[in-house]
């Protein structure tokens, strides 16, 4: 399968070429074009320079309209070509469109975000889909009357038994599944299997997928299955009766990062603050990717100081390529390291103290992956349950519309805007602010809750007096009023002038 992917990436990277070529005849595109480039290497301001590139999308989607007629012939080329890579790959019909759909779904993404799809190295990790077409009662699952599938049913006490341990013994089960038809002959495979959830009786199986994944010296096998249901019932009228203002943000404070100032009407503020262990993690995350840097500069050094006639066919074009396209940097290494140079030749043919570098990158580099997924996991775990808990007894959520964009792009000092200091910007990353208004959007929209986006006042007026001069600066905690000379909360005043026109 992993032939029949790089086949497709060969035919994408084929008619992405095409495309820019087709595109490239337009006038309006060529001048945006050039004065993005021009602006980016004199070292133009930030934003001229980001303005620049919003034209340049805007031009590139105008040349793509008017060479609709083209682009489309193009595409359709194009998935011919798919099509016949697919028929020929000599996989069974329920792999080779799984894998197609996979591809198609990865090339819509890469597409929207300027990126390109990458090959496959032969690993030996895999995956196996079985499609039931029209879907599958669960109990023909266990029944046995499926020929592309069965399962042992397990008892009913594997659900519900008192010990994990007995739960865990009574879900082990076999699963039984076609791989392949040749010639009319089914070949069918069993796997130990534990089963560690019941599917819902009210289901149809649509999908069982088996993946097989390396970790480590031993393989890890998995199986899924994608079930579809009748819709839920729309949420009913929430029961709450709280009017609730949220304030996001972030402001270090000596309990953690608050993120959010949570204000319900004659209630006290709550916050959602993440804790200082949180915080550090994510420094050591920076550390991790400085040693990842220093570590893929010294390979860098390494690679480009080696001489390429010293190395076999087809390795001695593989290593000169790479020293050819030395301006793309640590992106093009990072793939290098997973090239056919280091995966079939040896450690000696290599050399030692290359092989040793790489080794040593690529285990920080999986370090630094690792350490990142979990830590944004942890986070969007405690906004997941913190969030819950604010809507609770909420009939309508009212959320500053604060416009985080903007503020990214005021990282580096220009004319055209406000300096953001480096330290804010930091922890504007660390809190991800736009994940917290994504959790409270979602958890409104589940349980009915009016969800309504609302810029408040800046600055905002004194609680007592209401007036907006400040004896402190802006992002001073807590602000002291110039009129009156009281001290406040800054984000709860924003929630109280949030819920002042709904009172």
């Amino acid at each position: 399968m992993d032939d029949l992917w790089n086949k497709f990436v060969d035919i994408n990277e084929k008619y992405i070429k095409l495309y820019h070529k087709t595109i490239s005849i337009d006038q309006q595109f060529i001048e945006a074009k050039e004065e993005y480039y021009n602006l980016s290497r004199s070292g133009a301001p930030f934003l001229s320079v980001s303005e620049a590139k919003k034209n340049l999308a805007v031009a590139q989607k105008d040349a793509s309209r008017r060479m609709a007629v083209a682009l489309r012939a193009l595409e359709t080329a194009r998935r011919d070509e798919v099509k016949l890579a697919r028929q020929n790959s000599g996989l069974w019909w329920g792999n080779y469109n799984a894998l197609v759909r996979a591809f198609e779904n990865g090339r819509s993404a890469a597409v929207r975000g300027g990126h390109t799809m990458r090959r496959r190295t032969a690993g030996g990790n895999g995956r196996l889909t079985n499609t039931l077409q029209g879907g599958a009662a669960v109990e023909h699952l266990f029944d046995g009357t499926l020929s592309q599938v069965m399962i042992r049913e397990p008892p009913e006490r594997a659900w519900s038994a008192e010990s994990r341990g007995e739960r865990r013994r009574l879900q082990r089960t076999v699963l039984t599944a076609t791989v392949f038809v040749r010639l009319g002959e089914r070949r069918n495979v069993t796997w130990p299997m534990v089963m560690h959830r019941p599917i819902p009786s009210d289901c149809r199986v649509k999908n069982i997928v088996v993946t097989r994944r390396r970790i480590g010296d031993r393989w890890k096998w998995a199986a899924s299955f994608t079930c579809t249901r009748r819709a839920d019932q729309p949420p009913p009228t929430p029961s709450g009766s709280e009017l609730i203002a949220v304030d996001v943000g972030w402001r270090r404070v000596p309990e953690g990062l608050r993120v959010a100032t949570v204000l319900a009407a004659g209630a006290s503020p709550r916050f959602i603050i993440l804790p200082p262990d949180l915080i550090e993690s994510f420094a050591f995350i920076d550390e991790l990717r400085q040693r990842v840097r220093t570590s893929a500069r010294t390979g860098l050094e390494l690679l480009q100081n080696i001489n390429s006639d010293s190395f076999e066919q087809p390795y001695q074009d593989l290593l000169a390529t790479f020293q050819s396209k030395q301006e793309e940097g640590f992106a093009h290494l990072k793939k290098f390291c997973y090239s056919e140079f280091f995966t079939k030749q040896s450690r000696e043919a290599v050399g030692t103290k290359i092989s040793s570098w790489r080794l040593d990158y690529i285990r920080l580099a999986r370090w630094l992956s690792n350490q990142q997924r979990k830590l944004v996991a942890r986070r969007n775990n405690i906004y997941q349950n913190a969030v819950i808990g604010v809507i609770e007894n909420a009939c309508k959520l009212i959320v500053n519309d604060v416009k985080f964009g903007e503020i990214a792009a005021r990282e580096r000092p220009s004319k055209d805007a406000k300096f953001f200091p480096r330290r804010a910007n930091y922890y504007r990353v660390v809190a991800a602010p736009s994940e917290l208004v994504r959790c409270l959007k979602f958890q409104a929209f589940k349980r009915g809750v009016a969800f309504e986006k609302r810029e408040a006042i800046n600055p905002v007026g004194c609680p007592e007096c209401g007036s907006a001069a400040r004896r402190t600066r802006a992002d001073a905690w807590p602000q002291i009023c110039a009129r009156c000379g009281i001290s406040f909360d800054q984000d709860i005043a924003v929630c109280k002038s949030l819920l002042l026109p709904e009172m």
